[in-house]
């Protein structure tokens, strides 16, 4: 039953293989390579159009986009020296606000080097160096940061950089 049931090695064939001595016919290939872009011939690729949105959402977006369009020319229309405090769409802190916050120097601390609470800065990921005055916010977890990297985030942001609390709110 062993070896007479098994067919030998050398009989089994993949079924993809040519029969005899057959050539192979690649001529299915003789178009890749050629560079002729603006040739319209039947094996060229179709073009696609990108698919459109309904009437009724694209009635909207461009109802959106005017609407946008208007509120930016009369923003910049006469007024167009108002600050940009004054017309911003994200609260931030003034350099006078940031001036009031606690600042204290970084002293070496076994406790603070064994942890990563006070011994680097989240924003630039630096190492504090001993002496080095640092910003320290009101949250709970009174975060510590560089004067510069703090000043840079607040004025971008009224949120804690790290635990996203409403640092104004605490101040």
């Amino acid at each position: 039953v062993g070896a007479a049931a098994m067919p030998s090695p050398a009989a089994a064939s993949p079924p993809s293989a040519p029969r005899g001595n057959q050539p192979i016919n690649y001529s299915r290939f003789d178009h890749i390579g050629s560079s002729d872009e603006d040739d319209e011939s039947p094996r060229s690729r179709p073009r696609i159009n990108p698919p459109q949105p309904p009437a009724d959402v694209r009635d909207d977006l461009e109802d959106y986009f005017r609407r946008l369009d208007e509120r930016r020319s009369d923003r910049d229309g006469p007024d167009a020296n108002v600050s940009d405090a004054a017309s911003a769409s994200v609260e931030r802190f003034t350099d006078a606000q940031i001036a009031q916050l606690k600042s204290f120097k970084h002293e070496h601390n076994e406790a603070a080097s064994s942890s990563s609470a006070h011994s680097e800065c989240a924003i630039c990921l630096s190492e504090f160096e001993v002496g080095e005055t640092l910003t320290a916010l009101p949250c709970a977890a009174a975060h510590a940061f560089h004067v510069d990297c703090v000043k840079s985030a607040l004025s971008r942001s009224i949120y804690c950089p790290l635990c996203r609390v409403d640092v104004r709110a605490l101040t």
